[in-house]
Parts: structure tokens; C-alpha cells; sequence
């Protein structure tokens, strides 16, 4: 089973090429790790990492000069290396490729370094995960599951991926595809441990979201009557474009708004301009907020405990009555019915009925 990646991590070849500063020594005691920008025959012009994001540009005299360390090449060279384990969850098999070629490439440039064995481990760390990765398993909250873990729970596994999807969404400022996505997730793990976690989330997005929409609509007179009044100090010529361009833009707002509200798409695209779409989400948001509220105390059931005993029952080759009961707990506790059809198709395929 191949995995997509969801969450943005870092290109490999974004780390392939560090720069590893020297040590400086000065006679007064001070040390100094540094990046030399410019040496002349009296001096060294330094940048100095003074924090994680500041740096600083100092000019220090060879006579104050104690010692300087210069890294191994190999040091340099190890640096990317060092960060690849932990890897990130859900790593697919096409990055680990990329991260066992890196390793590789080390070892092979580098014969004899200090750093062969550290190296040497992280490329077999590597390699046993890309494999129980290619046979179906995947990599989760930092732990490795197998491929027949994943089959056996993979209602809950599934949420938690979808989960995972859903707050990289919001941190990376893609609300309204959080809350689309959210909408799905509602429909398909709401009897989830998954839903528990991620629902009040939701609901404080959903409550900030609102909070925007209703400022964007007290200013929506204010923005029309500025725009209006930037059209009317145009000249006559530029102003017939312009007007003819807004025209067509709010065409298009308007066919869109129109073609997801015919598709029943409860969280339109906004215009800073388009009213209704803007009342509507607030509407809606309102709504969902104390909706996704009651959602676990009315339902009280675990799905993800109703999919594993209807797998275990189903490949145990369990009986009639007890495959019949796990299955109507399946159904009763709102397992998506992709789970179960190809689980109760196995039954019918052994002749169980």
C-alpha cells in the first residue's frame, strides 16, 4: 500500500549543501563560531550565528587571533546526514529513497570518516523502514507500523492520517480546505478517537473564521464605496476597462458561488466583495460549531474498537453469528461503509453468510 505525503516537509537537497562554521580562539578566552566572509592579511571579517535567526558581522584582527578549527570536510559533509532520523510520519517509499541515496553517497565519498558507523546506522534505520513501508505499513507518531497493524486497524489509522491532513491545512493558513476536508472527515470518522481530538480544534477554527467573515462584512459598504470612488477619479478610458474587468470578475464570483451552492458545497469560496457568500459560511459556521459540539455525546460508540473485532472476526474465520454481530456493531457504530464492504465480501467469498 502506497502512501501520499501529507504534510510539507523538507527536500532533502534543501540540507545537501551546509556550511559548517569554523572555530575562532581569541587570547582574551573568547570563542567564536563563525563563517569567514573575508580574510585580508591583518584580519578576519566574521559572521557570527549570535541566535538561531540573527546573525551578526564582526572584524577581528589575526593579532587577536589565538587558534582557528577548521571542520573536517567529512564533519561538513555528515551535517545533513545527522538529520535525517528521525524521519517524519508518513514518509513515502519515493523520500526514503532519496534519503538511503544521500547516505549512500556519503559513505562512498567519505571512506575511513570518523562518522562511517553513525552513518552506516542511520542508512540500515532507513532501509528497514522503507521496506515495511513498501509492503504496506507506514510510519506513525514516530513509530513504524507493519502492514497487517495498518489492515487491522485501519479505520482509526486512517482518521488519524486525515486528521494529521487537516491541522497541516490550518497551520499553513488553508482554512477553507481544512474546513472542506473537516466536512468529509465528519461524515466518514465521527465515531473516531481521531474526531474527539479534532473537533474542538475545528470548532475554535471554525469560531475564527467566523469571527473574520463578520469584520470583512462590516467593512463591505466601505470597500464598494472606495472602489467606487477610485473608478470615478479615473480618467473616462481607463475607467471603461476597469469597470468592464470588475464586471467580469464579479461574474465569475457569482458563477462559482452559484455552481457550489447547486453542488450543496456548505463552504463557499469568499470574495471580499461577494455578500452572500460571506452570510452564508457565517451561517452555516454558527451552526457547525454547535453541531460538532454534541456530535460524540449523542453517538457514545468507538468505531475504531467496531472495525477491529469485525477484522479479527472476518480473518479468524469466525462463525456465522458472531461475523452477523460484528457487523451490525460495524454499521451500528458508523464505520464508512468502504471499511466494511470488502470485509463482508471475504465472508461471502468463503461461503459464510
Amino acid at each position: 500500500m502506497k502512501k501520499a505525503p501529507f504534510i510539507a516537509t523538507l527536500s532533502l537537497w534543501t540540507v545537501a549543501l551546509p556550511c559548517m562554521a569554523d572555530t575562532f580562539t581569541l587570547k582574551d578566552g573568547t570563542v567564536l563560531e563563525a563563517t569567514v566572509l573575508k580574510e585580508d592579511a591583518e584580519s578576519y571579517t566574521l559572521e557570527v550565528q549570535v541566535t538561531k535567526s540573527i546573525k551578526d558581522e564582526r572584524k577581528i584582527a589575526k593579532a587577536d587571533v589565538q587558534k582557528v578549527d577548521v571542520p573536517k570536510p567529512d564533519l561538513v559533509a555528515f551535517e545533513p546526514i545527522s538529520k535525517l532520523l528521525p524521519t517524519p510520519d508518513f514518509l513515502p517509499t519515493e523520500e526514503y529513497a532519496a534519503k538511503i541515496s544521500a547516505v549512500n553517497k556519503f559513505l562512498e565519498a567519505n571512506l575511513g570518516s570518523s562518522k562511517t558507523k553513525d552513518a552506516k546506522a542511520i542508512l540500515e534505520t532507513l532501509k528497514a523502514e522503507a521496506a515495511t513501508v513498501a509492503a504496506g505499513g507506514l510510519k506513525m507518531n514516530g513509530k513504524v507500523v507493519t502492514s497487517a497493524e495498518y489492515q487491522a486497524n485501519q479505520y482509526d489509522i486512517d482518521a488519524r492520517i486525515q486528521e494529521a491532513k487537516i491541522r497541516a491545512m490550518v497551520a499553513n493558513n488553508d482554512t477553507l480546505q481544512a474546513l472542506r476536508a473537516f466536512a468529509d472527515f465528519d461524515r466518514d470518522y465521527r465515531t473516531t478517537l481521531s474526531y474527539g481530538s479534532l473537533g474542538p480544534f475545528i470548532s475554535q477554527v471554525i469560531k475564527s473564521y467566523v469571527a473574520e467573515l463578520k469584520q470583512s462584512l462590516l467593512g463591505l459598504d466601505a470597500r464598494v464605496k472606495e472602489r467606487e470612488q477610485g473608478l470615478q477619479r479615473m480618467a473616462p478610458v481607463d475607467r471603461s476597462g476597469t469597470e468592464a474587468a470588475i464586471k467580469e470578475e464579479n461574474d465569475a464570483i457569482e458563477a462559482r458561488y452559484q455552481a457550489e451552492k447547486t453542488a450543496k458545497q456548505n463552504w463557499p469560496t469568499i470574495s471580499p466583495y461577494h455578500k452572500a457568500s460571506m452570510e452564508d459560511s457565517i451561517r452555516f459556521g454558527e451552526l457547525e460549531i454547535t453541531r460538532i459540539a454534541a456530535v460524540k455525546t449523542a453517538l457514545g460508540v468507538d468505531g475504531g474498537k467496531a472495525y477491529r473485532e469485525l477484522y479479527s472476526a472476518v480473518k479468524s474465520g469466525a462463525n456465522t453469528t458472531t461475523v452477523t454481530a460484528a457487523l451490525t456493531a460495524a454499521k451500528t457504530a458508523l464505520v464508512a461503509p468502504r471499511y466494511i464492504e470488502p470485509l463482508d465480501a471475504i465472508v461471502k467469498a468463503s461461503g459464510r453468510k
